[in-house]
């Protein structure tokens, strides 16, 4: 993809995040860097109501969170991301569920980042990960159900701050019965030949507290999610262990049978 530049707004907000700029070290909290309510947004982001209709990109869609919201009062994201910055990686791993009497077949994952300073992905092939039984104390990461790499690609997700739905899709063989999983999908930018993944380059996963505006399927579970990164020194740690955020913005594709 092309290099792709915010609003102009948004990146005035945005603090320098190399190191090597300001001596500050990277930062585990997306509004420790830029401010997601602030009064320099180019527009209103007014959600005057719900909808069950899923975002057009989640096709055929069995589960999305919700939009994020910048109105809402804890407006964030975490890091979700491995690049030349962050190298040894940060992830997000957020629960959906697969109802009871049901089985889903999985062909695509994505998260929905807040990208800077560049709109990408490189290298284009990353992995994705489902995991089950992850102890509500954190800890570990459980079991380790469906995983592999695919090619990904990244879709401007609609949001009045853009958000970029990173996808992976075309998943073969993982077929989930009824219980509650957690996924991952992380942009990676680790190319140190491609001037687009420069110190700058940052990814954080948004949250969806708020009005979770097209959420579809089953509810996520709230205060669920876990935070994994040597870099920040989280081990599989509650995600309310480092922000106030409920839920996060992801979702699954793929088809259910069952009664």
């Amino acid at each position: 993809m092309k290099k792709m530049i915010f609003a102009a707004a948004l990146m005035a907000a945005l603090i320098p995040l190399a190191v090597a700029q300001d001596n500050r070290f990277p930062q585990a909290s997306l509004n420790r860097e830029f401010d997601p309510q602030g009064s320099d947004r180019t527009a209103a982001c007014n959600l005057p109501h719900r909808t069950p209709t899923p975002p057009s990109y989640c096709k055929p869609c069995l589960f999305y969170a919700g939009d994020f919201d910048s109105n809402a009062s804890d407006a964030n994201g975490l890091p979700n991301e491995v690049d030349i910055l962050i190298s040894t990686g940060a992830a997000v791993y957020t629960p959906f569920i697969v109802p009871k009497g049901k089985t889903w077949t999985i062909t695509g994952l994505f998260t929905n980042n807040f990208l800077f300073s560049e709109v990408t992905v490189d290298p284009k092939i990353i992995p994705y990960e489902i995991r089950k039984g992850i102890p509500k104390a954190g800890g570990n990461g459980g079991k380790l159900v469906c995983h592999g790499t695919r090619a990904a690609t990244l879709v401007n997700a609609g949001t009045c701050f853009p958000t970029y739905a990173t996808i992976v899709k075309n998943i073969k063989g993982c077929r989930l019965p009824a219980g509650k999983y957690w996924m991952s999908v992380i942009p990676y930018c680790t190319n140190p030949h491609d001037n687009t993944c420069e110190n700058s380059y940052r990814a954080f996963l948004a949250n969806d507290d708020g009005a979770m505006n097209h959420r579809f399927g089953p509810l996520e579970p709230a205060n669920n999610s876990f935070f994994n990164s040597k870099y920040f020194g989280a081990n599989w740690d509650p995600s309310s262990k480092w922000q106030t955020s409920s839920r996060f913005s992801v979702g699954v594709e793929g088809t259910s049978t069952g009664r």
